[in-house]
């Protein structure tokens, strides 16, 4: 305990511990300068703080799952972090997807602990492809994940043949004018 002035400070010989409540009291045999006593003994009380999260966040759970097979290719690709996350932080550039060295397009959007990654369009039948949430991403504490995360997956191929779904002219079609163009559409 040091005296400054009006100011008495106790300095406790160990840090004090965290999310705890604590009493302080000043006895009622403290004196003054002419000697006389404090009326009451003065309590009172406070807690401290809970210990600050210095941990790394982690990934719990992705979707498609690392090595999986035959992914479907409007699959929408999702990661679970252990703890919410600073959302400014869960985008385009800290979750990507590869097929090799190209990037896939796509939007990220981040709700409770999960990250989504929408691509633009479908993904390319039969393609190993890797998803990435980088060291970029942050939890709310500002602790960065400790490295990438990588999984990697492969899309279905595509075992279904195309259809022609009309023709012009008409099949069996009569009379067609001699400068009629020949046309076939496909259902893909």
């Amino acid at each position: 305990v040091t005296l400054s002035g009006n100011t008495a400070t106790f300095t406790p010989s160990e840090r004090l511990s965290y999310d705890e409540d604590y009493t302080a009291i000043i006895s009622s045999d403290v004196e003054d300068a002419a000697g006389n006593n404090l009326a009451d003994n003065f309590t009172w009380s406070f807690s401290t703080g809970e210990e600050p999260d210095n941990s790394a966040p982690q990934i719990i759970n992705t979707s498609p799952t690392n090595n999986e097979n035959n992914v479907a290719i409007d699959t929408d690709l999702t990661a679970t972090f252990n703890e919410p996350m600073d959302p400014a932080t869960i985008n385009e550039s800290t979750f990507v997807v590869r097929q090799g060295n190209t990037e896939i397009t796509g939007t990220v959007l981040y709700s409770g602990t999960t990250a989504t990654f929408s691509p633009t369009s479908n993904l390319p039948f039969g393609s190993s492809l890797t998803a990435t949430i980088t060291d970029g991403a942050q939890d709310l504490a500002g602790n960065n994940l400790d490295r990438d995360i990588s999984w990697s997956f492969t899309t279905e191929n595509e075992s279904t043949p195309p259809v022609i779904t009309s023709t012009t002219p008409d099949d069996n079609a009569q009379d067609v004018p001699v400068s009629s163009a020949v046309t076939a559409s496909f259902n893909e």
